[in-house]
């Protein structure tokens, strides 16, 4: 599964010092195994992060359409060589042990350094008790980055 980054247009966040931002409905977008990848153009994103972050626009509900309850759900948000480099793992579950409020950023959690070079990134969630992040019945989180592509970009200043 893939979601489609776009270039921010909202002033607030573009303040912040990013320029390309998703949203992930976690109901519909994340499959069994937790993995979405983050797209720009249906590619992946291949040049160097400035900074990165997760909002958490609305916990995932302990209640799922399995038959066990989720005790836990992360997303932590990375590249291949290093799953939460960028964001490191943070619980959204309204069930879970002291799990991120709505309306949360993490900024930059994870252990990589400004200019980190990328060839994918990849918002990564993990559930805990029932272990198919797939049944979620709701939850929403948006990522933002401060993206700079390997073959640049077009300039609009």
């Amino acid at each position: 599964m893939a979601i489609q980054l776009k270039k921010v247009s909202n002033i607030e966040t573009l303040a912040l010092g990013f320029n390309y931002e998703g949203e992930i409905d976690i109901k519909n977008d994340v499959p069994t195994g937790g993995s979405v990848e983050c797209q720009f153009n249906s590619a992946s994103l291949a040049g160097k992060i400035g900074k990165a972050a997760v909002i958490v626009d609305q916990q995932v509900p302990a209640d799922n359409s399995g038959s066990t309850d989720y005790t836990g759900y992360t997303v932590q948000l990375g590249d291949a060589g290093d799953p939460d480099g960028l964001v490191a793992a943070a619980e959204i579950c309204a069930g879970g042990s002291s799990p991120k409020a709505n309306g949360t950023i993490l900024v930059n959690t994870g252990a990589d350094t400004f200019g980190h070079v990328v060839a994918d990134v990849t918002a990564l969630f993990v559930s805990a008790t029932e272990l198919d992040e797939a049944l979620a019945l709701g939850g929403k989180v948006r990522v933002l980055v401060e993206y700079y592509p390997t073959a640049g970009d077009a300039y609009a200043g």
